[in-house]
């Protein structure tokens, strides 16, 4: 404990003497004993009664210990750190990120490393235990020097979590909120927590108490019980409540009661209302998880449409769709219908299908708002219309001659409340649909091509091209190690675009012309309501740890009939040098999430690569990669019109 303090101290007194990280430094890594931060009980730390005295005995001899930085500020000559360790660290080794003006011979230690044209260079320190200096340099071609000093002071510690004091992780307990449910499921519950113990979960009103299985990992256990509620009154919360109890032979511990429970209430089948959708674009997803955007998404639903809930949790309607599937709505896009709670059903007796003026028109009756949702097959050719609550009755098909897009419709009764139509293509090549209700119907347009020639002299004359550029206003994106900022790069890069586009016959719309703030669906919307026959969102990517870990460029599809548009233009990128990262499917970027038009989304390259953030910021490179994505987009077309 004295050790500890004394080096608390030493880091306190170093920091007097030496202000370079007030003047220079920007604290990048947070302390890794933070990954309990959520734990309700940790390990103890020791006190630091003493530190006062420890540190007055120590400053005299080590406030006077200087720090040299030769910046003030950006003005040059300049030198200084980007990102540095806390000043009392615990982590043996850190990536040292600095910056200078460009070109100059730059050391990190004394050692030479590579500057890129940014005027970023680095270099992975390892600590000794105690003190350590860290000094950056940087000499340029007329003789002028620079140097910056930083001082750290390392602890060695086990990072790891013990298991004493007891604890428990609040953020891994599932299930995540309170629940409503059926007579008759089970629920599950799950936690982390300390390692090796016994956990047991009280279930009252009763005495109830389930032993939780027990599967243990590196520096925790994961705890599993499986609750039936078949036995539970309805309409009575009942409160799940964890305990942890030392194993036999642990350290003589009480008995560890957080302050952490559930409430689930069974409820039968007829008190879970119905609900009307009152948002656009409201999202019936799959299951609540929380990937980096979004639950994986069944559908976007319109206002009016009516849903039967048989469930609850949180803040989160699960919907009853037919016997054998289900999904979640946020209460918030939802309102409680009065008088019945029976779910909707109607019967369909015809489907047509013919031409217009813009598309091929698929009509299905739409008695009632029920819930729907189109799924994209173009292995298949086809489209799949998915109608929940709806019966079949004697069912005929009706097709009218003139159709360019559909070959022929028709139809299953998969389960009896769910009625599928299958739109039969021509090709799978096609540029566009949309589906809304209007009437007592439910209407489908398959958009017909536009006229444009790819071998003539103006290959995109005839088109009408929105471009996206990604974030913006009060949302800068990702920061390059630099510091360069992605809303900018990809506003630049998509009036680059627009200008090349523009020259080569198409009618372009930039989504956003400045920096300003949009949301995303005001983004998609102005592309659809402007009738564009494809949009591209333009992006920059950061990710993954050190500088030169992940890099590369990449393109992004949602919906599988605009794959091959990312496939194109993702192939002319990689012949601007930069390394592959892939083609992404099934990506719920809402402004490309769109069936209306081709949509892709192009990530440039990593920003948090230095490599290639070095490009990203040189305007030349830049105009090549406008120029490659234009390439993959002429050849898109020419494969449209094999």
């Amino acid at each position: 404990m004295t050790k500890n303090l004394f080096v608390i101290a030493l880091a306190t007194m170093l920091l007097i003497g030496c202000g370079t990280t007030g003047r220079t430094g920007k604290s990048g890594v947070e302390d890794p004993a933070a990954t309990a931060e959520n734990a309700v009980a940790i390990a103890a730390r020791p006190t630091a009664e003493n530190t006062a005295e420890i540190a007055a005995r120590a400053a005299e001899t080590l406030a006077a210990i200087p720090c040299r930085c030769d910046s003030i500020g950006n003005n040059p000559p300049m030198v200084k750190f980007l990102r540095l360790p806390e000043p009392l660290t615990h982590q043996p080794q850190f990536d040292i990120l600095c910056k200078s003006e460009y070109p100059a011979t730059v050391s990190i230690n004394g050692q030479v490393v590579k500057q890129y044209k940014t005027g970023i260079f680095f270099k992975t320190v390892t600590f000794d235990e105690g003190v350590n200096r860290i000094t950056a340099e940087a000499v340029w071609p007329d003789g002028r020097k620079a140097v910056c000093e930083h001082v750290v002071i390392y602890e060695k510690r086990d990072l790891s979590r013990q298991p004493f004091p007891l604890w428990i992780e609040k953020r891994s307990f599932e299930p995540s909120a309170d629940m409503e449910v059926l007579p008759g499921e089970v629920v599950k519950v799950s936690f982390r927590a300390s390692k090796g113990q016994e956990a047991w979960l009280d279930i009252k009103p009763g005495r109830k108490r389930i032993k939780c299985l027990r599967e243990d990992y590196n520096d925790y256990s994961l705890y599993r019980a499986e609750v039936p509620v078949r036995d539970f009154a309805a309409g009575v919360p009942h409160t799940f409540a964890v305990r942890l109890v030392p194993a036999a032979g642990g350290a003589p511990e009480g008995v560890f009661r957080p302050d952490l429970s559930r409430r689930v209430t069974v409820r039968n089948p007829e008190d879970f209302p119905l609900v009307r959708v009152k948002n656009d674009y409201s999202r019936l997803v799959y299951n609540l998880g929380a990937p980096r955007l979004g639950g994986p998404i069944r559908s976007e639903l319109g206002p009016g449409v009516i849903l039967k809930t048989s469930g609850k949790i949180g803040s989160n309607y699960r919907i009853r769709l037919s016997n054998t599937e289900t999904g979640f709505i946020s209460e918030d896009d939802v309102e409680i219908q009065g008088g019945s709670k029976m779910q909707p059903l109607y019967n369909v007796t015809s489907m047509s299908c013919g031409p217009s003026a813009r598309g091929d028109v698929v009509t299905i009756p739409y008695l009632v708002p029920v819930p729907y949702e189109v799924r994209p097959d173009p292995d298949s050719k086809r489209l799949v219309v998915t109608l929940f609550g709806v019966e079949s009755a004697a069912t005929w098909v009706t097709h009218r001659t003139g159709c360019r897009v559909v070959d022929k419709l028709t139809w299953e009764q998969s389960t009896p409340e769910t009625f599928r139509v299958y739109v039969n293509l021509k090709s799978e090549k096609i540029w566009g649909y949309d589906i809304r209700p209007a009437g007592r119907s439910l209407i489908l347009t398959i958009r017909y091509a536009p006229v444009f020639d790819p071998a003539g002299e103006k290959p995109l004359a005839g088109l009408k091209i929105a471009i996206e550029a990604g974030h913006g206003g009060s949302n800068s994106g990702a920061i390059g190690l630099s510091g360069l900022v992605e809303k900018e790069i990809n506003l630049d890069l998509s009036f680059r675009l627009g200008e090349l586009c523009d020259s080569m016959g198409a009618e372009v719309l930039q989504v956003r012309e400045s920096d300003v703030d949009m949301t995303l669906p005001d983004k998609r919307d102005k592309a659809i309501k402007a009738g564009a026959d494809m949009l591209i969102s333009i992006h920059a990517n950061a990710g993954g740890s050190g500088y030169l870990s992940v890099a590369g460029t990449s393109t992004y599809w949602h919906n599988p009939f605009w794959a091959p548009l990312a496939k194109f233009i993702y192939d002319r990128m990689l012949e601007t040098g930069l390394e592959e990262f892939g083609v992404v499917g099934s990506f719920n970027y809402t402004v490309t999430r769109t069936s209306q038009m081709p949509a892709v989304l192009v990530e440039q390259a990593f920003m948090s690569h230095a490599g290639d953030e070095e490009k990203l910021a040189d305007p030349e490179f830049r105009q090549l990669m406008a120029v490659k994505i234009l390439e993959g987009i002429v050849d898109y077309l020419k494969m449209m019109q094999e």
